[in-house]
């Protein structure tokens, strides 16, 4: 995905002189930090294999956020610590629901989803919470060194769980999971473990995601990052992960997240319509992804040639589309 990154910054460069600049960059991965770190859960979900998704990710930040508000009187420490608690124990339901109860991960987390914004909206009575916890703003405004904070913190999430994924047992192990689970199983893997683990973590990162939104629009909202869930899990496809599991890294995710980014940064700055933007990335997520299907003996040009019709579909269905709306 590198490649693609560098032809669309070359391409931005060429089209928008606003787009090569430390400036728009920084606002771009600030901005990006709350679906980055919920990416970087759903990466460790899909790796683990089974059909494993986490469709409860943007409604967690935002019920762990909200959880997280109601000790603001405490301080900001004990926000945190909530918000952390909240969201590790949304990911412990779905974890034990999937690997204990055997359910579908596309059904629990769904499940998972309604409730975190059911606990969001019964929680504020469905009024956005105004916050006032001393040092709040330092999560969102503080730059030190002149690197804005959100961006550390996403950078510190993508070297943790690269180095988790290669450079420990638990990575090997969670490849191995995703990969063949039988085969995992007779080598002495917790299948279970490792599942509701990755969960858990998935809440975690979560919850930190809701805690940076809520740093950035100084309230916590009930309706806050919805839809991330389906952006989080583009970025993990275009990042070059497999839906079905065992193949992908928490690098090609974030570049899968700065490529969805930019895009959308693009096109804002040539003042593309919100409903053709959407279009667009739809899209480019559809060739990423027949790009780097599993392609057997296929080489990857007869690979492209073969979903041609799909992309000319898409493409004449999109134009017609931006017709109608316009």
């Amino acid at each position: 995905m590198l490649p693609a990154l560098i032809v669309l910054i070359l391409i931005g460069t060429a089209l928008s002189p606003s787009f090569l600049t430390a400036t728009n960059f920084s606002n771009v991965l600030r901005l990006g930090a709350v679906i980055g770190l919920l990416a970087i859960g759903q990466t460790l979900v899909i790796l683990s294999g089974g059909g494993g998704i986490d469709l409860s990710v943007a409604a967690v930040a935002a019920a762990s956020a909200i959880v997280g508000a109601q000790y603001q009187g405490y301080g900001l420490p004990a926000m945190i610590v909530a918000s952390l608690v909240a969201g590790g124990f949304f990911g412990l339901i779905n974890g034990l629901g999937v690997a204990l109860a055997g359910l579908q991960p596309f059904i629990v987390t769904l499940a998972t989803m309604t409730i975190a914004r059911g606990v969001g909206f019964e929680l504020t009575n469905a009024q956005p919470l105004y916050l006032s916890a001393p040092g709040l703003e330092t999560l969102s405004r503080g730059a030190p060194l002149g690197i804005p904070v959100p961006i550390i913190i996403l950078g510190l999430a993508v070297i943790v769980g690269q180095i988790l994924l290669s450079r420990t047992t638990f990575g090997r192990s969670l490849y191995a999971v995703g990969g063949n689970e039988e085969a995992a199983f007779g080598a002495g893997i917790n299948v279970r473990a490792y599942r509701i683990g990755v969960y858990v973590i998935s809440g975690l990162l979560a919850a930190l995601a809701g805690i940076i939104g809520e740093a950035q629009l100084n309230t916590a909202d009930p309706n806050f990052a919805n839809g991330y869930e389906l952006s989080a899990i583009a970025a993990v496809v275009v990042g070059g992960a497999l839906l079905s599991g065992g193949k992908g890294t928490i690098v090609g995710t974030l570049i899968g997240v700065v490529i969805m980014a930019l895009v959308s940064n693009l096109l804002n700055l040539l003042n593309v319509n919100p409903w053709t933007n959407l279009m667009v990335t739809g899209l480019i997520i559809v060739v990423v992804v027949a790009l780097n299907r599993p392609r057997g003996t296929r080489t990857r040009k007869s690979a492209v040639l073969s979903t041609l019709p799909l992309f000319g579909a898409f493409l004449l269905g999109a134009i017609i589309l931006y017709g109608i709306l316009k």
